[in-house]
């Protein structure tokens, strides 16, 4: 059944990703209408979602957010199939980096680096075009696809131009501090981790759980990381934006790396809502016992 999920999907697939960018974009504007207004989807998760983080919104206000996260989420998901065939001309024209010395700095010292970013703005484009936007070797870790097929057609795209793809479940194996020339490890850093192995902090006004994983790497091998923002500055067009989060994480306490993660991140979706994954449950985990769950992972 996977198979024929995949087969019968991907000549659409390849269809929109050949579209030039005013259809694609228009025929964003006609998914949105059905999306929003017909079908609905995951409309009860985004007004919750969206309410409890911006309590003092007035429902026009939430609306509105409401509205421009739709009209996002459909060009972004559109722009993900456009990475199909996309050229690495058209990456460099939507693409740019506003201050890449924060990290070319540490490149120039032989020095690895983490970037830490959220799921804000299209990091599948930011993915393919970094290496040619940085002279690191560029890895990225991803959730492996439950369809074999789309997880294939998933790692061609995000690989091609040359970006090594490394599995959540194989990061510990493959992301060592020996290597020949520097590498950016890219990490999308997600919230609604399992409370067993979270880190919680205040986060849009809810206690929010985030995954530890870019602490553990950033100190078992004392790798500078760097939040990265995504923002959209115009329809298809991004702009990275780095901020130095510790060059010596192996110096600070348990804990501050994701905070000041966090911290950022709720600082860059308060200055625009609508590029935030508002459908997704952030909130699934409370909690234990109205405790914080120690910080107890291996370093």
């Amino acid at each position: 059944m996977q198979a024929v999920g995949y087969y019968i999907s991907l000549p659409f697939l390849y269809f929109i990703s050949v579209l030039p960018f005013p259809l694609l974009y228009l025929l964003s504007d006609f998914c949105y209408l059905i999306i929003y207004y017909v079908i609905g989807y995951r409309k009860k998760v985004v007004r919750t979602n969206l309410k409890n983080s911006f309590p003092e919104k007035s429902e026009a206000e939430l609306l509105a957010i409401e509205k421009d996260f739709y009209q996002y989420i459909v060009d972004f998901f559109l722009e993900m199939f456009k990475c199909l065939t996309i050229s690495k001309e058209a990456l460099l024209k939507r693409v740019s980096i506003e201050n890449p010395e924060v990290v070319l700095e540490l490149y120039k010292n032989g020095q690895n680096c983490i970037v830490s970013t959220g799921h804000y703005g299209n990091h599948e484009w930011v993915n393919q075009v970094l290496p040619f936007l940085l002279p690191f070797k560029i890895k990225t870790v991803y959730r492996v696809q439950h369809n074999t097929y789309f997880d294939r057609m998933f790692l061609d795209f995000r690989s091609k131009y040359g970006v090594e793809m490394i599995s959540m479940e194989e990061a510990s194996k493959k992301i060592t501090k020996a290597e020949k020339d520097p590498f950016l490890l890219l990490l999308a850093n997600d919230q609604s981790a399992p409370p067993d192995r979270a880190f919680w902090t205040m986060f849009l006004n809810q206690e929010t759980s985030f995954f530890i994983g870019t602490e553990i790497f950033a100190r078992r091998f004392n790798i500078p990381v760097v939040y990265g923002c995504i923002k959209r500055v115009g329809r298809g067009q991004y702009k990275a934006v780095f901020d130095m989060i510790s060059d010596a994480p192996n110096t600070l306490p348990k804990g501050d790396i994701i905070a000041a993660h966090a911290q950022k991140l709720e600082r860059d979706i308060k200055a625009d809502p609508s590029p935030w994954m508002w459908s997704h449950k952030r909130w699934k985990y409370k909690k234990v016992n109205g405790q914080y769950i120690d910080l107890n992972y291996k370093e």
